[in-house]
Formats: C-alpha cells, structure tokens, sequence
C-alpha cells in the first residue's frame, strides 16, 4: 500500500509536468503499472529525439522495440517509478525542450 502510495504521488507529478511542459501534438497515456507510453506528433522519429534526449541528459526506451511489425516510430516509453518527483519533472522539462526542438528541425 506504501508503494502504491508513493508510485501515485510519481504518477501525478509526472502527469501535470506533462500537462504544464509538452508542446501540442504530444499525446500520453495514464498508466497502471510505472511505465507511461508517450506519443509524439505523427510523422517525427523517437529516434531522432532519442539523440537530441540524450544531448540533454535525458533518456526513454524507444516505443519500435515493443512492436514486431515496425510500428511504433513516433512512441517511447518513460518510467516514472525509480526517480524523484523533482528529478521526474526535471526529466520532463528536458524532454519537452527536445520534442520542441526537433519540431523546430522539421519544419
């Protein structure tokens, strides 16, 4: 039940810095386990991000890795459970600035 408490506590601090820092076009769900999936606007690479991500000091699992049908480029997986709420929102400001900055690359 603690861990259940403390994983929620995770969860919405995540989920406001998500609703606070990410541009338009970037959709996400609200998860059951400590994993939320993160979709970026159709037509961008996670792959391409994951560099960018990386230049930031900040990192996902890439959404083509759960898809055997080479679906999935425009997904990625973040977790939420291991880090503090602060470092979580932290991580989402970085990964906000990335996602923006690789639309600014695309247009």
């Amino acid at each position: 039940k603690n861990i259940v408490n403390m994983y929620r506590s995770k969860l919405e601090a995540m989920l406001g810095a998500f609703e606070k820092y990410m541009p338009e076009g970037v959709t996400w769900t609200r998860p059951e386990g400590g994993v939320l999936v993160l979709d970026i606007a159709e037509g961008y690479d996670a792959e391409e991000l994951f560099q960018i991500a990386i230049e930031k000091n900040v990192a996902f699992v890439l959404g083509t890795v759960f898809f055997v049908n080479g679906q999935g480029k425009n997904t990625m997986r973040i977790n939420f459970s291991y880090m503090s709420e602060e470092m979580n929102i932290e991580g989402v400001k970085r990964l906000a600035d990335a996602i923006k900055e690789l639309y600014a690359r695309k247009k």
